[in-house]
């Protein structure tokens, strides 16, 4: 029996590091100034393994999770690196189908000071839910136009094992609101979103984490982890609502942050953790994969994390149960960079 299987898109990420891009605030945004015509010096350049799932996949089978992965790929160079990859990490290809009428998805990642824009380039695929064994759970991430056609058949492998459901969803999902999303969340037990992606789907609340959690669960999930990029994370659960700070640490290449807190975050409840101690397990994963470029280098395997929970027992979540833990946290979180 399989501990996980991982659902999504993967891609081959190039990696730009480039200095000489300058950044200002426009209208409340971050935009990166460049000269238009002109040639700008590489300092770095790289080439990966990437997508969601993949990041997901791979991250699980360090953690000690027995992994498959479902995605399409070409037979092409992408599709048999991305093959390769999780070959490599001990990750199940069984599921991993193979099309030629569409190239292998690629994303270009324009990376400076340690954020990054990417450029994202995704094929059009004809998703059919392969017949799935057995797994303790199901972890559905990014896909892109036509994902809600797996929709009815997952419903029904998730019904029919019991399986535990995790959806982190991508932009396509996202766009497509909570509606087309309902028959999925409400067989869903842990939903990840960030703030901003939180508030597409209902409403701003004024960014107030446990409005945004408790309006999230209206729509039928049993769980929420919500992130909030450098300010930190929040846990809403049956066992109660908390808050962690950022993992501290370096910060070289920011990609694959996310899919690296909710994979920790899954790892530790696939393990028996609470979700208090899940919310330790996420950031850490996500804190070492900033400090290497690219989504997966960075990722911890099971031997790596408990060392790490070990080191650090002061980094723990702080429980959210009234007005003066929230007004607490409120302004410890007022003091982070965005």
């Amino acid at each position: 029996m399989l501990d996980i299987i991982s659902i999504g898109d993967p891609t081959i990420d190039t990696f730009i590091l480039v200095k000489d891009v300058d950044t200002k605030t426009l209208a409340k945004e971050k935009k990166a100034v460049i000269s238009w015509g002109d040639k700008l010096p590489v300092q770095e350049f790289y080439r990966s393994v990437a997508g969601n799932a993949a990041n997901n996949a791979v991250g699980s089978a360090r953690l000690g999770l027995k992994t498959a992965y479902y995605c399409v790929v070409a037979h092409d160079t992408g599709g048999r690196e991305i093959v390769h990859k999780m070959e490599k990490e001990g990750v199940s290809t069984r599921y991993i189908e193979k099309n030629d009428k569409h190239p292998t998805n690629n994303s270009i990642v324009l990376s400076h000071d340690g954020e990054r824009t990417i450029f994202v380039y995704h094929e059009h695929r004809n998703y059919i839910l392969p017949n799935f064994v057995p797994a303790s759970w199901v972890y559905l991430t990014s896909m892109g136009v036509g994902f809600e056609k797996i929709y009815p058949a997952l419903a029904k492998y998730v019904d029919k094992y019991e399986v535990k459901l995790a959806y982190n969803p991508g932009t396509f999902q996202l766009r497509a609101g909570p509606a087309k999303n309902a028959s999925l969340l409400k067989r869903t037990l842990l939903l990840s979103l960030n703030v901003e992606e939180a508030q597409s789907w209902v409403g701003d609340c004024g960014r107030d984490p446990e409005e945004l959690c408790k309006k999230l669960i209206d729509l039928g999930p049993q769980s929420i982890v919500l992130t909030d990029g450098r300010k930190g994370a929040y846990s809403y659960s049956h066992e109660g609502f908390y808050y962690i700070e950022e993992y501290p640490g370096p910060l070289l290449e920011a990609t694959g942050a996310g899919d690296a807190f909710t994979t920790g975050y899954v790892a530790a409840l696939i393990h028996g953790k609470p979700h208090k101690e899940a919310l330790r397990w996420g950031p850490m994963n996500a804190g070492s994969v900033v400090q290497k470029v690219g989504p997966q280098a960075g990722l911890l395997s099971k031997k790596e994390m408990e060392s790490e929970l070990s080191s650090h027992k002061k980094f723990i979540a702080i429980e959210i149960s009234d007005k003066a833990s929230k007004a607490k946290v409120w302004r410890l979180v007022s003091t982070k960079e965005d």
